[in-house]
């Protein structure tokens, strides 16, 4: 399990409009910043971590926010560095998800209550995802909006509040596409392999890495196809379906992270 951060050999252009989505400013969603500079390289953070940053046209710029699912509505705030610093206010608004209550059985109740071996596993697995979820590369590898991995049926929506055998569990951080084992899993954007791995809870997992803290993240794989550091292109398989790590069955769960903040994919698929 190796992860590689890198800095593309460009421009230091930042991308055009290369994820035209619109404002979804809810927890789990994706707040979108207008502003305007004649700098070429501006930056932008959000809680001091930085941000995917667009020109639409000429001086006209867009930030993209990922707002975490446990953000309590009300108002906030990004910087854009250029020529200044500037401080711009968004609004989060309230939205409430459903609850969903799984039951594991068997070998797969240790999912549930981790005995000691399990958990060193977990500590030694911990910091690999975490670095994988702050991934920054400066310019954009993506442009447009993504194509969905895989054509099944979603089964788990984003942002479900989970409980396992009865006990409270992090939200739903991406969605479930049902699926055979062995179905291939494609990538639904230009990017670069920045961490594959079999890991306790995701099972065999891929990380791909957008561009300006955009990452996508493929688990419960029953094959990985890629190595860290590919490149890969929008529709290349990059593994198959499966049903390794914490799971009920065979399916692919997807993640899209934005600004190291898991967001609903579906807002990057232009159909929510």
């Amino acid at each position: 399990m190796k992860i590689i951060s890198f800095l593309l050999l460009l421009s230091p252009t930042l991308a055009l409009a290369s994820v035209p989505i619109k404002n979804t400013s809810i927890p789990g969603g994706i707040a979108v910043i207008d502003f305007e500079t004649n700098h070429s390289n501006p930056k932008g953070y959000y809680s001091n971590v930085p941000l995917y940053l667009q020109r639409v046209k000429n001086q006209h710029w867009q930030a993209l926010v990922g707002i975490p699912l446990l953000t309590k509505p009300g108002k906030k705030e990004i910087t854009i560095k250029d020529f200044s610093s500037r401080n711009f206010e968004f609004e989060v608004r309230d939205y409430s998800y459903t609850e969903q209550h799984i039951t594991l059985k068997g070998k797969k109740k240790k999912y549930v209550n981790p005995n000691a071996a399990h958990m060193g596993r977990i500590k030694k697995e911990r910091p690999l995802l975490s670095d994988a979820r702050k991934v920054f590369s400066d310019a954009a590898l993506s442009f447009g909006l993504f194509d969905r991995p895989v054509d099944g049926v979603t089964t788990s929506p984003f942002g479900l509040k989970r409980f396992y055998n009865g006990e409270a569990r992090r939200p739903h951080t991406g969605l479930d596409f049902a699926g055979d084992v062995g179905t291939p899993i494609k990538a639904p954007a230009d990017g670069k392999i920045i961490l594959t791995g079999d890991f306790f809870f995701n099972g065999n997992g891929v990380f791909i890495d957008h561009g300006q803290g955009l990452v996508s993240v493929y688990i419960h794989m029953n094959k990985r196809l890629v190595e860290p550091g590919q490149l890969v292109k929008q529709g290349d398989i990059i593994g198959t379906i499966g049903q390794t790590g914490r799971t009920t069955g065979p399916h692919l769960h997807w993640v899209v992270y934005l600004n190291q903040t898991a967001v609903n994919p579906n807002l990057l698929l232009g159909n929510e």
